[in-house]
């Protein structure tokens, strides 16, 4: 892993030609563990006017039980679940039964026609969204960049250039 003053400048020349975005460094104001559920209480704190949703692919969403107070997360916010490959989701009342094997996350939702969405009992919405999945991952670039493959057209080229000049992951002449 990068120091995470490394990981916030990548994030910085990333969104840098991308209007409408900020970046939000609530988990590197604080120590110790970085829990989903402690970040979005924070958000909710600091942001009381705003509506939040945890976006997350289908792969991770199969694993939400494992979370950190997971229970909390659907009153914490929305959560939308996409396409990750090699897997898409399916919208649809059938969508939940297929994504995760969970009894207690299953159980959190109800399907509700009118807004062809799942709903928990806060209010807040599940959703899953079919998205044209592109397989790049952080992961992926990273094992890339340690193995001296190019990773140009998988990252903006601000990032790539950062990376190389800062030596990250690995051997970066290539990057």
């Amino acid at each position: 892993m990068a120091p995470a003053a490394d990981r916030l400048r990548m994030l910085e020349l990333a969104l840098d030609a991308t209007p409408g975005m900020r970046i939000e460094p609530i988990e590197l104001e604080r120590s110790g563990p970085s829990y989903t559920i402690d970040t979005l209480h924070l958000l909710a704190a600091r942001h009381p006017e705003r509506r939040f949703a945890l976006v997350l692919g289908l792969d991770a969403f199969r694993e939400l039980h494992t979370w950190h107070r997971f229970t909390e997360l659907p009153a914490a916010c929305d959560l939308v679940v996409t396409s990750r490959p090699p897997e898409a989701v399916e919208a649809g009342p059938d969508a939940l039964a297929h994504a995760t094997d969970s009894i207690a996350v299953r159980e959190a939702f109800r399907y509700v026609p009118d807004i062809r969405s799942f709903r928990h009992s806060s209010g807040n919405r599940l959703e899953f969204v079919p998205v044209t999945a592109i397989d790049i991952s952080a992961s992926a670039i990273r094992a890339a960049v340690a193995a001296g493959r190019s990773i140009r057209f998988l990252t903006p080229e601000p990032v790539v250039a950062y990376i190389r000049a800062r030596g990250l992951y690995g051997p970066a002449e290539t990057a």
